[in-house]
């Protein structure tokens, strides 16, 4: 999008803001526009355009403060038709009166011989306002006005327009007596507005119908007003060398225009006070670049610039504001499109690598300062040293690469979620998945002591039902048998630790602790004995043997966590509460009871069942002698109620 200028509107826009934010700078002294302005017609000026003759007067008005330059940014390129003609000689007797005589208005003076009327029918009126005069002495008069000025020593510079289309070329110049009065001095007024419409660069020669080349009306204003020589071609390349070494240096024949500020900023004085000589002009005018132009908008003049919004910059501001760039040397610089593209690639690669590696808080906070930074390059070196840095491709990088890695980094999460979900919910309970996942820190995975009580049970007569059916049988009964088993387990909390054949350890208070973790495994372990009526008919239709288990519970201290190697692990418990439940399911058959537990166990459960106390009885491996009882049954209603809820967590 960079490359192909696909972002010029939006780097256009960021443009304009940097001009708004950077507070007016001090515009040239050199400069003053004398403005034929809105307040000028307010008055009683005539319609515009003015005569000619008129205009001559301005001019005389403005030589006599002895300017360096008069810059007339006004086309006069046709003659002119009959218009009110005031000539030099007359001017003075209608000068109070200037404005109401042109328009007609009739006024009344007072005097020592009392009271007359200027007006309609009044001697010298007429002479004035009557139209008889031709259109030739109109454009004498003006003519005669610059030539005046260029013989006092004041250059003067005229407005001329390229002239373009399909078959047309050539300049719109000044007509000839006028031209000949300035000794050939014109200067180019085409603009060349982006494709917005703003005014923000500035065009600096064209050429005539002979391939002459012909330069601004500023650059050549201020070239009088420094006393060097245009080049008479530019450069190769379209450069415009200038003395001392200065070069402007040109970007599809123009150069973006560095404004002073927006309208307003030059002094500007109305062309109407100056005809009227109500005060001295010389310390305003006397050796000053000045241009004279329209500023009233109702002619049509005024262009958008980057401070426009409602209020839009006269094109005599706009030639008054390259004139002041010029004569100051402050032209602004665009950065070139490789330094974009590689601020848009490590602004990028940074915003991916802070959504994709960092934590979010701290990839939120690299993020930020990023566009922080960004703009603050951008305002900063506009501000500074006059340097455009299009920022519209290095933001959007960031927003994207920031977004799109997060997004990523999401996805994956989910998938490996997913996956974990996928793989935890073989051994626990959905309502310790959830919350395992909701919240890894609660499941602390990794090996730690924790308070357990371990389930171990086992079928009665397994091996030598294996020895009697096909593999593919036994597989298929195992699977019936463990399926349900595992429910029950998964229903009161439970973890499945593995499976060995047709045994199951199984362990609860681990990874989600319950304070009634003993009594889960109680009521574990008699709904598993429940439900063997579920499988009892097709398990001896095809064994030919009753279907019987042996389960016993101990309560301790075990090691539970990820236990193995880097390559190989998986999470299971260790520890001598672990051996000793395997120990006890052992005893299940010389007792030839379906339900034993430990002391331990007991002490925890002993409200909620009924038991039969088997005494202390020495166990394979261990020195000391275990209590041992016979689960019978449970003691209350509430306990025979079904499952223990989930706490709410896990909801």
């Amino acid at each position: 999008m960079s490359v192909f200028d696909v972002l010029e509107r939006p780097n256009l826009f960021f443009l304009d803001q940097a001009f708004r934010w950077r507070s007016t700078r001090e515009p040239a002294p050199e400069i003053t526009i004398v403005g034929i302005s809105q307040e000028d017609f307010a008055r009683g000026a005539p319609r515009w355009p003015w005569p000619r003759s008129l205009m001559a007067r301005l001019v005389d008005q403005v030589g006599s403060h002895k300017p360096a330059v008069i810059v007339i940014d006004i086309l006069y390129s046709e003659r002119s038709n009959s218009e009110s003609l005031i000539t030099r000689e007359r001017f003075s007797e209608i000068q109070p009166y200037l404005f109401q005589v042109l328009s007609g208005t009739e006024i009344e003076i007072q005097n020592r011989e009392g009271t007359i009327v200027v007006g309609p029918g009044s001697p010298g009126f007429d002479h004035f306002a009557s139209g008889a005069a031709t259109a030739r002495e109109q454009d004498l008069e003006l003519a005669a006005a610059v030539a005046r000025a260029v013989d006092s020593g004041i250059a003067v510079v005229l407005a001329a327009q390229s002239i373009t289309g399909t078959g047309l070329a050539g300049l719109a110049e000044p007509y000839p007596e006028l031209a000949s009065a300035s000794r050939g001095t014109i200067g180019l007024v085409g603009v060349k507005p982006d494709s917005d419409g703003v005014l923000r660069n500035y065009v600096p020669y064209g050429l005539d119908k002979d391939g002459n080349f012909v330069y601004g009306l500023a650059l050549v204003a201020v070239a009088r007003f420094n006393n060097f020589e245009l080049p008479k071609t530019p450069l190769p390349n379209g450069d415009i060398p200038l003395p001392n070494g200065r070069l402007i240096k040109l970007d599809h024949g123009q150069f973006p225009l560095n404004f002073q500020g927006g309208p307003g900023t030059h002094l500007t004085l109305n062309a109407g006070d100056l005809l009227r000589g109500e005060r001295d002009f010389t310390a305003d005018l006397m050796g000053k670049l000045v241009f004279i132009g329209v500023t009233d908008p109702s002619v049509e003049d005024m262009l958008l610039s980057p401070f426009s919004g409602t209020d839009r910059m006269a094109g005599v501001e706009f030639q008054a504001s390259a004139a002041d760039a010029l004569l100051s040397g402050s032209f602004l610089r665009i950065a070139p499109r490789y330094m974009v593209i590689l601020l848009l690639g490590v602004f990028g690669f940074s915003a991916i690598c802070l959504g994709r590696f960092v934590r979010p808080l701290a990839g939120m906070s690299g993020a930020a300062a990023m566009l922080a930074a960004i703009f603050g390059l951008w305002m900063g070196t506009f501000a500074w040293v006059d340097f455009y840095l299009p920022i519209t491709a290095p933001l959007i990088a960031v927003f994207v690469g920031y977004a799109v890695s997060v997004t990523d980094r999401v996805s994956v999460e989910q998938i490996e979620k997913q996956q974990a979900r996928s793989m935890l919910s073989r051994y626990l309970a959905p309502g310790i998945v959830k919350e395992m996942l909701r919240d890894p820190r609660a499941a602390q995975l990794g090996g730690k002591r924790a308070n357990l009580t371990v389930l171990f049970s086992d079928i009665r007569g397994f091996t030598s039902i294996s020895e009697r059916l096909a593999p593919e049988e036994v597989v298929s009964l195992l699977n019936q048998y463990l399926t349900v088993m595992t429910e029950v387990v998964f229903k009161y909390g439970g973890t499945v630790d593995k499976f060995e054949g047709d045994a199951i350890l199984a362990f609860f208070g681990a990874p989600q602790p319950h304070d009634d973790d003993p009594e889960r495994a109680v009521r574990t372990a008699m709904e598993m004995r429940e439900r063997l009526a579920e499988l009892a008919d097709e398990w001896r239709e095809r064994t030919q043997t009753p279907l019987e288990i042996g389960i016993a519970l101990n309560t301790g201290q075990a090691m539970v966590g990820n236990i193995g190697s880097p390559r190989r692990m998986e999470y299971t418990v260790i520890g001598d509460a672990v051996n000793l439940s395997s120990r006890l399911q052992d005893l299940t058959k010389e007792y030839g009871v379906s339900l034993l537990i430990s002391g331990a166990t007991y002490d925890r459960v002993k409200d909620m069942c009924e038991v039969r106390a088997l005494g202390r009885v020495a166990v394979r491996g261990r020195k000391q002698l275990v209590s041992l009882y016979e689960v019978t049954g449970l003691t209350s209603r509430d306990f025979q109620n079904g499952p223990v809820p989930e706490p709410a967590t896990l909801m």
